[in-house]
């Protein structure tokens, strides 16, 4: 047997310790044809032993004595750091690329895993369709999804909702084409502040000259979308009014399929993390104030690693140049400022169809 096949089947420091007493006894080239090895190796193992006595011949440890690009602990405290602020939801490659952080992914990976700040992830119960290839085939805007969350239930938010009376509810509509995102609020989840938020929307995607009538609309079967699962006479909600009005298909998806609102979701999950379970307030137009900060940030310069690292902007630019990027801005505000316009019949600003109005005055 060779000694490579030697020291797999027996103790390495017993094996070397017996080449090198031959080595002794005989000489290094009879030793080394003894085990089938080299010279060189045989040499080796007889210095470190002449050098160190039984030491030499044990295993050494080939890691370097220091490692130029190693992190340094204060780096190491920063992710930790960054880390437990984001309450451990926040992984190395958002954290890298919102803060900037010296090492590689891998490198803040692993100063995660070893502070143990690693949370643990639910099962998955089902396997999800890659739709990138779909979406990528898409025009801007053919088709939307359209939800609704109740923020009552995020820890950081709640005590600053009920102290400053700042709004339960977020309307949101994400676009799939580009994944970008437009979002408002109110204190109420109902049909009438549905058709608000979804005239507010469709009002400035016509104002830039966007042909509603090839949209399609996709939403859950809330009542604030559909109206009274109970109403006897099969008539439309006010929302499904205001998409009638702009001629915009409409869609809805089966009873507990919620996953096939995965992109709006999506969003909820992510603007929970980076925005309102994070954010402090001194008032309501604070509130606002960082709630618009956010949807351009989102917009226009937050990099989605599922769309090729790509913001929603970079997508419109590439994929629909001859549309101006300046679609993708829409303050957030509060509904019930466009309740009081449509009730007093206000002129200015967006301007609400005639099925919100008659919404309205029916609630």
């Amino acid at each position: 047997m060779v000694y490579y096949q030697l020291i797999r089947a027996m103790s390495k420091y017993n094996l070397r310790y017996q080449m090198v007493r031959r080595a002794k006894e005989t000489n290094i080239s009879e030793a080394a044809r003894y085990y089938g090895t080299t010279r060189k190796t045989v040499r080796k193992w007889v210095v470190r032993y002449d050098k160190d006595g039984m030491e030499g011949v044990k295993e050494r440890s080939t890691a370097p004595l220091r490692i130029p690009h190693k992190m340094t602990k204060e780096a190491e405290d920063r992710v930790a750091e960054l880390r437990t602020r984001h309450k451990n939801r926040w992984g190395a490659r958002k954290l890298k690329d919102r803060y900037k952080l010296e090492g590689s992914y891998t490198a803040i990976h692993r100063v995660i895993k070893q502070r143990e700040l690693v949370r643990e992830r639910k099962r998955r119960r089902r396997k999800r369709n890659d739709l990138s290839a779909l979406k990528k085939r898409m025009m801007f805007c053919e088709k939307s999804e359209v939800d609704t969350k109740d923020l009552s239930d995020i820890e950081t938010y709640w005590p600053q909702m009920r102290k400053m009376g700042l709004p339960r509810y977020e309307y949101t509509h994400r676009e799939l084409s580009t994944g970008g995102c437009f979002f408002a609020y109110a204190n109420e989840n109902n049909s009438t502040y549905a058709s608000l938020f979804a005239a507010y929307v469709l009002g400035h995607l016509a104002s830039y000259g966007l042909d509603t009538g090839d949209m399609l609309v996709q939403s859950d079967n809330g009542v604030e979308f559909i109206g009274s699962m109970r109403k006897k006479i099969n008539r439309l909600s006010a929302f499904e009014k205001v998409l009638k009005h702009y001629r915009v298909n409409y869609e809805r998806i089966p009873p507990r399929a919620c996953y096939l609102q995965g992109d709006v979701e999506t969003f909820h999950r992510i603007v929970e993390d980076e925005l309102l379970d994070l954010e402090t307030y001194e008032n309501e137009l604070a509130f606002l104030g960082k709630s618009y900060a956010y949807q351009l940030y989102f917009n226009y310069l937050r990099n989605n690693r599922y769309r090729e690292n790509k913001s929603p902007a970079q997508i419109l630019q590439e994929r629909f140049p001859h549309i101006n990027k300046g679609i993708l801005n829409l303050p957030p505000i509060r509904l019930e400022s466009l309740f009081n316009l449509c009730y007093k019949e206000a002129q200015g600003g967006y301007h609400l169809p005639e099925p919100a109005r008659l919404s309205l005055n029916n609630a």
